[in-house]
């Protein structure tokens, strides 16, 4: 039995599934979101719309989800990590933003780089200019080390307002 085969059963089943996907919910608030989908996979078996044994797969597959979103997001708050949000601090000054494609992008929306995290080499932000890359700074933990100025610091923007599910 996978979840795949649960969506198609009934409608409540599919809007579990989607709740169980929305990976921007993990990234944020994945503590309340695991309380979310197990709630719900109890009412669904209150209400006798599931088995106790689907309702046990889907907690499982939930915590199962959410233990690796609290080790995926440690590692976010530790180091640079692809699919998370941060600002990027002059002093205590943000100066710019990554998003989660890894663009690090002015205030003003102005495309400063990308990074680049070839396996094995160090990750570095690159700019292309005349078809020829520059680099940025190179990336250690969360700090952008540029070879003019200072470093500047990564700070995890958590979106505490993500729409908390996709479907309830």
């Amino acid at each position: 039995m996978t979840l795949y085969d649960l969506q198609h059963r009934r409608l409540s089943l599919s809007q579990w599934v989607s709740a169980y996907s929305y990976d921007a919910a993990w990234r944020n608030i994945e503590v309340e979101h695991y309380a979310y989908l197990r709630d719900r996979a109890n009412t669904l078996l209150l209400f006798s719309e599931i088995t106790h044994e689907i309702r046990n797969f889907l907690v499982t597959e939930a915590f199962d989800k959410y233990l690796a979103y609290i080790r995926l997001n440690a590692e976010a708050e530790l180091t640079w990590t692809l699919h998370y949000r941060y600002d990027v601090l002059e002093g205590d000054r943000i100066v710019a933003k990554i998003g989660e494609g890894g663009h690090l992008e002015s205030l003003d929306h102005k495309l400063l780089g990308c990074v680049s995290n070839t396996p094995g080499v160090v990750p570095r932000i690159v700019q292309y200019v005349d078809y020829a890359p520059v680099v940025v700074g190179t990336l250690d933990g969360l700090q952008i080390h540029r070879p003019t100025g200072e470093p500047w610091r990564l700070v995890l923007r958590r979106n505490l307002n993500v729409q908390r599910w996709a479907a309830s």
